[in-house]
């Protein structure tokens, strides 16, 4: 064999064995839940299941949560790479000083509802004129019913909030003893009536007041150093969301496998409920995974005027589109 064909076979040996070696290695990458494995949850599972982050040189790792603030906090800390949190956590915990931008949509309406008993004869936010509402102390939807009172021509003085602990606002409106609670359209929406107590749901997004769901977030200092990783992140994302609205059973039998006492009626009912809240009146017809700029501008917004929320961060400060495909630059 001459030299020249031996050099040049050597280098085409070398440049084989380098490829290889980049499409087998993968990124180790710590993902964080807002919460404990639901329904909503199990599309990530599906991703990791059908090899979708494997596909982008991701090896995935999901862990549950303890709330939105927590997963934030975690991120911000750089203890986790990814976290899952609703908006206004990744508003909050950013303008504490965590480097944390939001990089992907997941739900871009919110969940907040006020759920009324089916047979309290209420037809429209005004009829809860002399009603009354259960609630937890420090609910995010409580603090801002003031706002859909105002977008509804609601004299809130004239609606009796009765303020609870834990589950006993469920026991309230159980036992008749309140015409309506402060809900989740993912959570008691769904879950009392399948306790036997029908609901007529009042969802904020559409009356008016909506805040923008859960989000994708990440530290700034990943989106700098890492912008590929990002990139390959969200676009996984993207198809294992695309995959569970195309096939709902088989993410929910996904979630099982991690977790098998998901109980899966349930846990397709959540799924569906959360694939309903993943556009906005503002990003209907764009990409999955968009954020549009009036949900994040209205939520900041609203967080001012109803949360006591004190910055002068613009709303582009806590979110970006750049990683989203197909995304529209704005």
């Amino acid at each position: 064999m001459s030299l020249l064909r031996l050099l040049t076979t050597g280098c085409a040996l070398a440049a084989g064995l380098a490829a290889a070696t980049t499409a087998n290695a993968q990124d180790k990458v710590n993902f964080r839940l807002n919460w404990i494995l639901y329904g909503f949850h199990t599309p990530f599972y599906l991703g990791v299941e059908r090899g979708y982050y494997k596909e982008e040189g991701i090896d995935l790792t999901i862990g549950e949560g303890q709330g939105s603030v927590r997963a934030a906090q975690t991120v911000g800390a750089k203890g986790d790479m990814f976290g899952l949190s609703d908006g206004p956590s990744v508003i909050n915990v950013a303008t504490k000083g965590a480097a944390i931008r939001a990089v992907m949509s997941i739900t871009s309406s919110s969940p907040y509802a006020i759920g009324v008993r089916a047979d309290a004869g209420v037809k429209s936010l005004k009829d809860l004129e002399g009603k009354t509402i259960a609630t937890a102390p420090g609910e995010a939807g409580l603090q801002l019913l003031g706002a859909v009172w105002k977008a509804n021509g609601v004299d809130g003085d004239k609606v009796k909030i009765l303020r609870v602990e834990g589950a006993g606002k469920n026991v309230a409106i159980a036992e008749k003893r309140v015409e309506a609670l402060m809900a989740g359209l993912d959570n008691q929406s769904i879950t009392l009536p399948r306790q036997g107590v029908p609901l007529v749901n009042f969802g904020y997004a559409d009356y008016g007041v909506n805040t923008v769901g859960l989000q994708i977030h990440t530290h700034e200092d990943t989106i700098k150093g890492k912008p590929d990783l990002v990139r390959r992140f969200v676009k996984a994302t993207v198809r294992s969301f695309e995959a569970a609205i195309a096939d709902p059973m088989a993410s929910i039998k996904a979630g099982q496998k991690a977790k098998s006492d998901l109980e899966t009626e349930l846990s397709l009912e959540q799924l569906k409920v959360g694939i309903s809240l993943m556009p906005s009146k503002a990003s209907k017809g764009k990409p999955i995974g968009y954020m549009a700029p009036e949900d994040w501008s209205g939520t900041l917004d609203l967080m001012k005027q109803y949360m006591g929320l004190e910055t002068s961060q613009k709303a582009t400060d806590f979110y970006t589109n750049e990683f989203v495909p197909n995304a529209p630059r704005s």
